[in-house]
């Protein structure tokens, strides 16, 4: 069990110190805080099929039992949970990816609190405190019918970055937000050109032609480099 958030990987990797965030007060006489692993292992066995409406019957997806190594996983993550009262109704679970890159594993409220802002309001103080320490890029899943939390997500900010499958869950959308001014203007030179959709302004002295040569040159590999990072990562 930890007792601190000083052994997660978030404090290893950019000393990010949840702390500052609690009390985080939330509408309805909710409040978000820390939750120790052991704890919020427990919540998610009792509230699994209700949350994410799973049936245990349902054997497309190969089951992803607890081990060892996930247990020791998951008590390093950074561990939110929501309280109404002392009863704990919502579980955020996250973790870096790498030095850049943020990831929500998991988001689960139970149905009577969902749809009441609750996520976007926590969502807006965790994205605060991790650009304040240099985190780029936030970064989450969710089914392609899951209209209510895409909505959610856009409405924050988080943009369709790619499609993901896997024999556990099947077909995701990975969705990004990015808390970069930089990455967010590359990435909107390469997917939202001549597309209408928002984008962030080129610098001043800048074209907005010659800051896409800019942001290209700096960011794409050629041809032959991505056929070497290819083989180096197999």
């Amino acid at each position: 069990m930890l007792s601190s958030f000083d052994e997660s990987l978030s404090w290893s990797v950019w000393r990010l110190d949840w702390a500052s965030l609690w009390p985080l007060q939330l509408s309805g006489g909710l409040r978000a805080g820390p939750i120790d692993a052991d704890e919020a292992l427990a919540f998610v066995a009792a509230h699994y099929a209700e949350v994410f409406q799973a049936d245990a019957a349902d054997r497309r997806f190969l089951p992803d039992p607890m081990t060892d190594a996930k247990r020791r996983f998951f008590a390093a993550s950074d561990r939110i949970a929501f309280y109404d009262g002392d009863r704990v109704v919502g579980l955020l679970v996250g973790n870096p990816v790498d030095w850049s890159t943020y990831y929500w594993r998991t988001v689960a409220l139970l149905p009577a609190y969902q749809g009441r802002g609750l996520l976007a309001q926590v969502l807006r103080h965790t994205d605060a405190l991790m650009r304040a320490h240099g985190v780029v890029r936030v970064e989450g899943e969710c089914a392609p019918t899951n209209y209510r939390q895409l909505r959610l997500l856009l409405r924050l900010g988080y943009v369709v970055t790619s499609t993901v499958t896997s024999e556990r869950w099947g077909a995701l959308l990975r969705l990004t937000r990015f808390l970069n001014e930089e990455a967010e203007e590359a990435f909107a030179e390469r997917f939202s050109k001549d597309t209408g959709l928002p984008r962030s302004p080129s610098s001043p002295s800048t074209s907005r032609g010659e800051r896409h040569e800019e942001v290209r040159d700096r960011h794409f590999l050629n041809p032959t480099q991505m056929r070497c990072a290819s083989r180096g990562a197999q």
